[in-house]
């Protein structure tokens, strides 16, 4: 075994306890999982088992926490459970009823959020490029955003050791901080081809990956077959997601995850103003976890509504939110998905969906009339995906039948715009009610001058590369991916939910450690950022600072 996969191992078992007889389970492991009593005081209750909260749980439970995660979803079995297939993948989605507002209001439930043990990165594409030193910090150098009370430099060994984890995949990254990949990069399609080509005509450097596929055996998980269901849950085990790369160490060393467990309220002592455990909804009875610390890693969205929906007399308008902080500053990224037809078949469904990406424009151009930047990957939506494209532009009938023949000889690219955080942009607490009689999130969402700018200039960019690959056609279609923001990290309460370990600041013993903590969400999928920023987390518990294990 070669070095760097031994001092992997040693911290994290995860893709050796999978299993090596051709599933993708180990269902001996779920069975003798440890479990804990209600009335048990457990060290540390986390709310949601996605990339914050099973980062967390695994590194609390190797350094001998109580710990048990609480997910309102299931407990995924990749093969009893996914299938290659668009249409019968929705499951994986959180698709609970929300309300969206604003002038340019966000669809949810799909690509943005995620339900079920892994979260949304049981679906994500497997894009994982880190943040630039320059997020940390755009508030002082750019006028615009925030700065984030921690520094590149201390979240980057955090970077490193999740990297090795996934593991993650690409050639020597020249942008932000240079860097290098655990593992190789991978081959790429038709679609990688054409988006080299294109940028290589125009003199934009563009690099394969970084994508958390292996390239190669890890542990017992298989080499990437290029089958390209990567957005429907990888049925072989090869795309990195909380479900295999820390949820098996964290059940070897006594953790709990407890599926299937929606958490309705955080309970906190009137008295001493600390968290004493959460109720929650199991098998349609409502119960109540004891716990000496409380985790929220619900997810933009959901952890602001849980917060909301946790106020009680100390608290009366909300959970943290004395400064009316929580909810606030709420971000999407623009993600337009530019498509270019070539004469020769391209056939972008035959490779995982990330393959080649660039970050050249990721930074702000004094030349230009906008702040922040973009970057732009390829995406190759598979057909249900690329009918909506196509329908997008006006097409029906026949001339929607013959788009769908010609799918082949399409190559589409997508951006990562960095839209700006707003206070404005926030989750509150609807009117309408969900299934448990509880609120449902109402998010309202406007784009600022500088987020339409910054779309209008990655269109641009991607017409211009698709062409110089030879397109003869291309076509657009806006939209929006990922979410980050909520209950941002700050140097003070009133300008934030927590500090900088994730630790609120009204609750000294309730953490946030999902993408919600964020200030701000640079050009790049922020799924390795989250897990990162979780392992710091983790990190300041374990040395101490507020507590060990009991």
């Amino acid at each position: 075994m070669p070095g760097q996969e031994r001092r992997v191992r040693a911290r994290n078992e995860s893709a050796w306890l999978l299993p090596n007889d051709g599933t993708r389970t180990n269902h001996r492991l779920r069975h003798d999982m440890r479990t804990f009593a209600d009335e048990d005081e457990i060290d540390l209750v986390i709310i949601g088992c996605g990339a914050g909260g099973s980062v967390l749980m695994q590194r609390l439970a190797r350094a001998g926490w109580k710990v048990a995660a609480l997910d309102a979803g299931p407990f995924w079995d990749p093969d009893t459970d996914w299938v290659s297939d668009e249409a019968g993948s929705h499951h994986l989605y959180w698709t609970d009823p929300r309300v969206i507002a604003g002038a340019d209001p966000v669809p949810l439930g799909s690509n943005n959020s995620g339900r079920g043990v892994g979260g949304s990165m049981v679906h994500y594409a497997g894009y994982t490029p880190r943040f630039h030193p320059s997020d940390f910090s755009t508030r002082t150098s750019d006028g615009v955003g925030a700065d984030w009370p921690v520094s590149y430099l201390e979240l980057r060994p955090y970077y490193e050791q999740i990297e090795q984890e996934l593991p993650v995949a690409g050639e020597r990254w020249p942008w932000g901080d240079p860097h290098r990949y655990p593992h190789r990069p991978h081959p790429v399609g038709g679609n990688g081809e054409i988006f080299l080509r294109g940028a290589t005509k125009l003199g934009i450097t563009a690099k394969v990956g970084p994508v958390a596929i292996t390239n190669g055996r890890f542990g017992n998980r298989p080499h990437c077959i290029y089958r390209g269901f990567c957005l429907q849950g990888c049925k072989v085990n090869a795309k990195a997601s909380p479900l295999i790369t820390h949820v098996p160490d964290a059940l070897a060393h006594g953790a709990e995850v407890r599926a299937d467990s929606m958490v309705t309220r955080v309970a906190i002592d009137e008295r001493t103003g600390r968290a004493t455990g959460v109720h929650y909804i199991r098998g349609g009875r409502e119960r109540f976890q004891r716990a000496r610390m409380v985790a929220v890693a619900g997810y933009s969205i959901e952890t602001p509504r849980l917060l909301l929906n946790s106020a009680s007399r100390r608290f009366p308008a909300g959970l943290c939110n004395e400064f009316d902080q929580v909810g606030r500053y709420l971000m999407v990224q623009g993600a337009p998905q530019t498509a270019g037809r070539f004469d020769a078949e391209v056939r972008m469904y035959k490779a995982p969906p990330p393959e080649v990406s660039t970050e050249e424009f990721y930074e702000t151009d004094p030349a230009k009339g906008y702040k922040r930047g973009f970057s732009i990957q390829t995406v190759s939506p598979l057909p249900i995906t690329w009918a909506e494209h196509v329908a997008a532009q006006g097409h029906w009938g026949r001339a929607l039948r013959e788009y769908m023949s010609d799918y082949v000889h399409w190559s589409c690219l997508g951006a990562l715009c960095e839209f700006l955080p707003l206070p404005e942009n926030r989750v509150t607490l609807a009117e309408e009610k969900d299934s448990h009689g509880l609120p449902v999130a109402r998010f309202s969402y406007s784009q600022c001058d500088n987020d339409r700018a910054l779309v209008r200039a990655a269109q641009d960019v991607m017409e211009d590369i698709l062409h110089a690959a030879g397109a003869d056609e291309v076509i657009t279609i806006q939209r929006y991916a990922h979410l980050v923001g909520g209950a941002r990290m700050a140097k003070d309460e009133q300008n934030g939910v927590v500090d900088r370990n994730c630790r609120s600041f009204a609750v000294p013993n309730l953490y946030i450690t999902d993408g919600s903590v964020l200030p701000t969400q640079g050009s790049a999928n922020p799924a390795l950022t989250i897990m990162a920023v979780a392992a710091r987390a983790a990190g300041h518990l374990i040395a101490g600072a507020s507590g060990g294990a009991s």
